[in-house]
This record gives structure tokens, sequence and C-alpha cells, in this order.
């Protein structure tokens, strides 16, 4: 890692950064005797068992799948024709074309996929899936509102910042010790050498609230919420994290993630509201943004 230099803008992030660790381990604090009831799924929850049966989960899936490769070779031809990218590995319009052909492409699936097949009007006179069975343990509680949700999305990224930083300076280390190459995502690295204003703020702009929302919808709402209700507690934690991890690619972020994700669906589960994991994961992704932009070394 880079010498680490300490201009005025990193210091007051960094500042924040400890204000935000505290914070997120005080709610630890407050909730730890509820933490294992809520990790093995004992816990009350509002989350509603998925609606969806295996082969419209598959159907979602797909779509996301395709439009996003779909738009990826458009905006991909389109970009290298007219935007070339930057020889020097700066941060250039062809990524942020592509960048945002991928996530609008996986959005733009989702969305054909509930309009034109799975709104209840497109359901009607279809019973639930019998395998979709609220878990027995699970207590009813009164929805969020728009404004809870939100504040309890602060709340989760707030409480998960801590557990994830805690993992990834673990996961660091044992890859060095064990000599293992671990080289920082070609995104983290595009944001450290931005060069381009308007690419970074469509960069920003994707990370902060594209991404949040196509993939909160396919490995949160999609994924985990149909797989919690099957019999295996881990498998429904698990697999969706393992995915959404595998979806990045990179070896130095793979436990984070996964740690991040098992903490998104526990805050998904314990809300019942798509906006909970939403907005902590966009908050997330904020967070590490303004960690780069601010000079922290990657």
């Amino acid at each position: 890692m880079p010498d680490l230099v300490l201009t005025p803008a990193l210091s007051a992030v960094l500042g924040l950064q400890i204000l935000l660790l505290l914070a997120g381990c005080a709610i630890l604090v407050a909730r730890v005797r509820s933490l294992p009831a809520r990790f093995v799924g004992i816990a009350p929850n509002r989350l509603t068992p998925s609606p969806l049966r295996a082969s419209e989960l598959f159907l979602v899936a797909a779509f996301a799948f395709g439009g996003a490769m779909i738009f990826h070779v458009a905006t991909s031809f389109i970009a290298g024709r007219w935007f070339p990218a930057p020889a020097d590995g700066s941060l250039g319009r062809y990524h942020a074309i592509t960048g945002a052909g991928v996530q609008l492409g996986a959005l733009a699936g989702l969305a054909h996929a509930w309009f034109w097949h799975l709104r209840p009007s497109k359901r009607a006179g279809l019973e639930a899936p019998a395998d979709s069975t609220a878990s027995p343990a699970a207590a009813p509680l009164p929805a969020l509102s728009t404004a809870a949700a939100l504040r309890e999305g602060f709340l989760a990224f707030t409480a998960l910042l801590p557990v994830v930083w805690l993992v990834n300076v673990g996961w660091q280390a044992a890859l060095a010790r064990l000599e293992i190459p671990a080289p920082p995502q070609d995104l983290v690295l595009l944001f450290a050498r931005s060069g381009d204003t308007a690419s970074l703020a469509i960069m920003v702009v994707l990370a902060v609230v594209i991404a949040p929302v196509t993939e909160e919808l396919v490995f949160r709402v999609g994924l985990f919420r149909w797989l919690r209700t099957r019999p295996l507690r881990g498998v429904a934690l698990f697999v969706p994290a393992a995915g959404f991890a595998a979806l990045h690619g990179y070896l130095a972020v793979f436990l984070p993630i996964v740690v991040l994700a098992v903490c998104l669906a526990l805050a998904y589960e314990r809300s019942g509201h798509p906006l909970v994991p939403i907005t902590a994961h966009a908050l997330f992704n904020l967070n590490t943004v303004v960690l780069l932009l601010a000079g922290f070394p990657v």
C-alpha cells in the first residue's frame, strides 16, 4: 500500500470515518443480544415470503444478465468508436459509458421481467408457490414507512461499517501472509486515477445510485428473499453473498464483500423494506468513493 499523505481533505474524511466506526460499534453493542437470533433467523422480522416460483426467479436472473450483456456490447461499440479508453489507465468516458451500460442494462432487464411477466396483474389467479412458507419463528411486525426505511438504512450502514472494516483488515493480512497476490479492483484504480470530471461524475452516480438498486433487487430482494424460507439458513445467507462477491471479480475484496452482503441481507430481513439494504449499500459505496477521492491509498 502506498504511503498515506494526510492532506486536509483526507484528514477530515478520516475523522468522519472514525466517528462512523465508533457509532457503528455503539449500535452493535446495543443490539448484541439480538444478533445471534437475527443471524440464525429466529428473531422477529417484517419480511414476507417471496411470491416467486423458482422458474420466475430464473426468468428474472436471465433478463437481468441478458440486459447487462446486450447493453454492454452496445455501449462498448459506441464508446470504442467515439471515446477510446485512455492509454494511461485513467478514468475516461469509455469506462463510464460501458459501466453505465452494464448497470442500466441489468436494471432494464429487471424492469422488463417485472412489468411484462411478473406484475400482479400478469399473475392474476395464480396461487403462491407451495414452498414459499413463512418462517415459523417470524413474528409479524408493522410495515416501515419510507422515512423509517431510510433511517434504518443509515443505521444498517453505520452498524456494518466496523464489521466490514475489521474483516477487510484481517483478509488483507491473511492474503499477505500467504503471499497471495490480490491487486485492487480496476474500478478502485480508476477512481484513484480519475482525470475526466464528467466521467467521474457518471461513475459516482453509477456506484452510489444505480448499482445499489440493481444489485439489491437481484441478490437481496430476489435471491435471498426466495431462499430464506427454504430449510438451510446458511444457504440463504451465503449463496447470494458469495454470488454478489464473485460478481465483483476480485480476490482482494471477496471475503469483505461476502460479509457486507450478509449484513445487508439481515438488515433487509429485519426491516422487510427494500429501501433499507439499498440505502445501506449506497452509503457504503459513497463512503468508499469519498475515501478514494480524498486520497486514501489503495
